[in-house]
Formats: structure tokens, sequence, C-alpha cells
């Protein structure tokens, strides 16, 4: 993987990725925007709630226009799968093409809107049910886990608990995994649906969809990307009703890093992420600007 030195990095390519690349690039700084997809903006069918607009647009037209705005000033959008970031007084960005490094950070990914359909899975949450593991792998030294997912993000945390665990499988529930056999390693895969989680204090097992019970002692779930609640949550940053906790003016508990949009929690706004968004790129300016007058 290569590694490429940035002052900013936006994570993201919504309203609040697309205004905080705008504002950053308008104040003299060029970001780099990386994007996995227009997320729940692309699937938005009709939107005409928003100041401007005449007549209803699609949110695809829409995300795909502020791409090309951001585009038009020089802004280099890459379409890549971001999988973790990590902090040793610059930033790390690792995607499943690249590694990336950056003084500055926005995380502006959205917040995910699926997850696993399981009755029982608020029951076990804490007791056998993760969603970090960087976070919780070490709880687990020994012992059989699983990891809930069919794409990179999933391999990318069954990696991590590869070194940590007994034995690490994907549970794919039913779909196809878009990782190739190469990659896995010692990890297995299982495909079959899961129709029930059970144990007494803590997760134990899981009952697939062909009767069988699948014995782990914890499962992590990564479905679909990580998106900016996932990698705040790995690192360490406040949490609050599962979105991420930012200061007025949009920044976080770690120098340099900002959060904008739908991940911040609030109304699930365009108008409000476009906000968020436009602040989030003035105060990394800002930012940069300060460290490197020390």
């Amino acid at each position: 993987m290569e590694r490429e030195n940035k002052q900013l990095i936006i994570a993201g390519a919504g309203p609040a990725g697309v205004s905080a690349a705008l504002y950053a690039a308008r104040s003299g700084v060029t970001p780099l925007v990386l994007h996995k997809g227009g997320g729940a903006l692309e699937k938005a069918n009709s939107i005409e709630n928003y100041y401007g607009l005449a007549k209803p647009v699609s949110g695809k037209e829409l995300y795909l226009n502020g791409i090309s705005q951001i585009e038009a000033l020089g802004v280099p959008v890459l379409k890549e799968e971001l999988l973790a970031i990590s902090y040793d007084g610059e930033y790390t960005v690792q995607t499943a093409e690249h590694t990336y490094h950056s003084k500055a950070l926005i995380l502006a990914t959205g917040t995910k809107r699926n997850t696993l359909s399981l009755k029982e899975l608020k029951k076990y949450e804490n007791s056998g049910i993760s969603y970090c593991a960087v976070c919780d792998g070490f709880f687990y030294r020994g012992k059989e886990v699983a990891v809930l997912g069919n794409g990179a993000y999933a391999l990318h945390e069954a990696k991590v608990l590869e070194p940590l665990a007994s034995k690490v499988t994907i549970l794919t529930n039913g779909k196809e995994p878009t990782f190739s056999p190469e990659e896995l390693g010692t990890i297995r895969v299982n495909t079959h649906l899961i129709r029930s989680a059970g144990g007494e204090s803590s997760l134990a097992w899981l009952e697939l969809d062909d009767g069988s019970h699948f014995p782990l002692s914890g499962l992590f779930v990564a479905l679909g990307t990580a998106d900016s609640t996932d990698i705040a949550r790995k690192l360490g940053l406040y949490i609050e009703n599962n979105h991420i906790y930012i200061e007025a003016n949009t920044s976080t508990a770690l120098p340099g890093l900002f959060a904008a949009g739908d991940c911040t929690g609030g109304m699930l706004q365009i108008a409000k992420a476009v906000y968020e968004g436009a602040l989030a790129g003035t105060e990394a300016v800002k930012y940069l600007k300060k460290i490197q007058e020390l």
C-alpha cells in the first residue's frame, strides 16, 4: 500500500463532506476526499425540502452535483472504502487500496441504517456482541469468535482478531463474500443465515438456518462499511446515543479531528449536514494554520 501525506483528509462525500471540502478549498487548503458512495442521500428518490430547489431532484443527482462541484475546484475525490484510522500525533487513514497520513481529519461518512435483525441483540450487547474489534478483541484472547459481515470491513475486523482468538469465523448471514479466499488466511467463512442467539449470562451460541448451533464467545458486527461512529469508537471518542459528541465548532476530543453530518446526531437533514460541514471545513483550516505557526 502506498503512503501519501496530506494536510487534510475528509471521509465522506455527502452534503457534510462536500461542504467541508468547499470551505476548506476556498480557504486555501485542498483536502483529499475519500468516500464509498452516496449513502442515504444517493438512495433518496426525490428531494424538495432544501433551499434553492424550484423543482424536486433525486438524491443521486444532488450527490453527483456535489462531487462535480468540488472536483471543479481541484479537490481530489477517490472512491476507496475506509477501513481504519489511528492517531499518533498525526492521522493514519487506511483504505482497502492505500494508506494516507494527515494532520487534520473530518469524519463525515454518515451513520449506519442497517444492523443485525436479531431479537436478542440488545440482551447480549456488551455481553458477547461488540462493534469494535480493536476495542474489545483483547477480552476474547484464546476464545472462539465470529465477525458478522461479508465485505472488506468484516475481513479487516477478522484480521484484527486473528492473532488474539483461537478461532475466527466470518458469518455472512446468507450473503456472498466480496473478498477472495486467498485473503482469509486461517479465517473461516460461514454463509448460513442467523436465526437466533442464546446463552445464560453472555452470548454462547447462534442458531443457524439449518438448525445447527454455532458456538462462540463473541460476535463482532461489521456490516457494510465502517461509518464515522465505528471509526470514532475505535479512536476512543465520546459516543452519545450512538452519535459522535462534538463541541459547538464540530471539534472532538482529539486535536485536528472534526465531525459533521448525520454521524453527530440531531436532525438527519441535508441542511444540517451542509452547515456542520461548512463549519468543520473552516475550523480544520484554522487548526492547520495554528499548528503551522507553532
